[in-house]
């Protein structure tokens, strides 16, 4: 049973009918004055008294609701950054050539840094290659390697990084289109690592292993498990010699134009494996590998020892010497390990119309760079900006991301949707990508399982659901009680229809960002140049000046 609880206007009612009581006995006790002084002092002294009471009770009432209803952290303690929180995090300070900008928090520019990998997220429109890719080849100084898939980087930025930033340009662009532009294209070698091996003595052992790396990033694994690992393996084998062939005994410069050459012709891979196991090259390596070869080609399944041979053709054929691969990768007129010690960007030019094509060779050329700077440790820290990576595969990538900082190389992965990863390179490496990438930028997404992991991202926060009790009849009084509930800081149905950009930063609160794209921030709009594509600038208010 509830205790009443007097109000403050029951108080003020009870003092003023003690009050007329004391009037009241004025007039029958004939003391006029005294019981006059008396009635008054009475009916302020108790008004005061209870009125006081019943105001430190109110007081005290209020202060206990305010303290239940405010919002604990039972439940959860997400909640967005706010710029104190940016400042104290070091967000908000412009690094001169260091840093990528990731949008506005409250007109404020936030600024994120990496020492390894960094994933942006968003679909086709979303806005990566505006928001992103392009203000970050405007802003940071480092040498970079730039995946530039659609030709359209190369002709809006490399002028502006060679005239303001001072960088050496190198675009490898085997269809040399925009040439007025860009000028004569680089050409690089994949087989020159093997070249390298090979000049020296102390490298000699590396020599075979390389070989079976590259001939693994021309023919990988699927992503799922599939049946015939013993086929590509055998064609693997056939690669691997022929390289080994060519750097370690051939008379011509090697090239993979020539390895095809090979592989195509019967008669001249029987008389490279005879010459072969005569060789002492390697210890002997390459003639035991030769006899196995040469074993299967002329006791086993015919049928079967064609299958591996064409297989090994199959991944060369996009270097045929009618390709235009060929020429671009006949020799080397520049290394990646020069990105180390001097200011350079290169830019590897793919064609979307040729994907089938350009896809090996961009994957090939990635590993060559990761391999060549892994190398080469000492010096400058160096950018691969790979956007649109799930266009192309670049073999040892996912296990790359976990050694990157300790070889001063930054990885930023430029995604649509993480399902494309997970179709490229493997479900398992899903979480190596998510738990490596220090910062996380998302600029939107249509995937359903994506938006609900980035819901679970945010976290949640604790609220105050107000529950009812309707009693047990129509005749009872409802009542309403309060507790602590869970809220996700934006449910999936909300990531969904964000137009914001979402922003993680390491252990740092996430961030909900106004996106801002290099046409709106000055100078940049007037350094990059027109998009090929669209022939023409994009026009739009200045929201930052640098």
């Amino acid at each position: 049973m509830q205790r009443h609880q007097p109000s403050v206007f029951g108080s003020a009612l009870l003092a003023g009918l003690l009050s007329w009581a004391a009037l009241e006995l004025e007039h029958l006790l004939y003391t006029p004055d005294v019981w006059f002084f008396y009635g008054l002092a009475s009916f302020a002294a108790l008004l005061w008294f209870s009125v006081a009471i019943n105001l430190l009770r109110l007081s005290v009432r209020l202060i206990y609701r305010w303290w239940i209803k405010r919002p604990g952290d039972r439940a959860g303690t997400a909640e967005w950054a706010s710029p104190k929180d940016a400042k104290k995090a070091n967000l908000l300070k412009k690094r001169h050539g260091q840093g990528y900008l990731v949008g506005l928090l409250e007109k404020l520019p936030v600024w994120v840094d990496t020492e390894s990998c960094g994933l942006v997220l968003s679909p086709a429109g979303g806005g990566k290659t505006t928001n992103f890719v392009i203000p970050a080849l405007c802003h940071n100084r480092s040498s970079m390697l730039v995946a530039d898939l659609k030709k359209t980087l190369a002709v809006m930025t490399a002028e502006l990084r060679r005239r303001k930033l001072k960088h050496r340009i190198i675009t490898v662009n085997p269809t040399g289109d925009h040439a007025d532009i860009l000028g004569t294209p680089w050409r690089y070698n994949p087989l020159q690592i093997l070249i390298d091996d090979w000049a020296m003595e102390a490298l000699h052992s590396f020599l075979l292993s390389d070989a079976h790396a590259i001939a693994l990033q021309l023919y990988p694994e699927p992503t799922r498990s599939a049946e015939n690992k013993f086929f590509r393996d055998a064609s693997r084998k056939f690669l691997a010699f022929t390289f080994v062939y060519l750097v370690a005994l051939g008379k011509e410069t090697p090239t993979l134009a020539r390895a095809l050459e090979l592989l195509s012709d019967i008669d001249a891979l029987t008389h490279a494996l005879t010459k072969a196991m005569e060789s002492n090259a390697l210890s002997g390596d390459l003639a035991r590998l030769a006899t196995d070869l040469h074993t299967k080609l002329a006791k086993g399944d015919p049928k079967q020892i064609e299958s591996f041979r064409e297989g090994s053709v199959q991944v060369l054929e996009p270097f045929s010497p009618s390709g235009v691969l060929a020429e671009s990768a006949a020799a080397c007129d520049f290394r990646f390990r020069d990105m180390r010690q001097e200011k350079v960007t290169v830019y590897l030019m793919g064609d979307p119309t040729r994907a089938d094509v350009m896809a090996p060779w961009m994957g090939l050329l990635g590993w060559c760079a990761l391999t060549e700077l892994i190398r080469e440790q000492q010096g400058n820290r160096v950018v691969y900006l790979l956007d649109e990576i799930t266009n192309f595969k670049i073999d040892v990538l996912p296990r790359t991301m976990t050694l990157a900082r300790e070889f001063h190389i930054v990885i930023w992965l430029v995604v649509q949707e993480l399902e494309e990863w997970v179709r490229v390179y493997g479900r398992e490496s899903l979480e190596t990508l998510l738990s490596q990438t220090e910062v996380k930028v998302i600029f939107g997404t249509r995937s359903h399982k994506t938006n609900r992991l980035i819901s679970e991202m945010l976290g949640t926060t604790t609220v105050k659901a107000k529950n009812y009790n309707l009693g047990a009849s129509a005749f009872d009084a409802p009542t309403s009680s309060l507790s602590d509930a869970s809220m996700h800081l934006m449910t999936p149905e909300q990531v969904r229809r964000c137009t914001d950009a979402i922003v993680f930063v390491r252990e740092h609160k996430p961030m909900r960002l106004k996106k801002i794209g290099y046409h709106e921030v000055s100078p940049w709009k007037r350094w990059v140049g027109i998009n090929p594509l669209f022939g023409k600038r994009y026009k739009a208010r200045t929201k930052l000046k640098l």
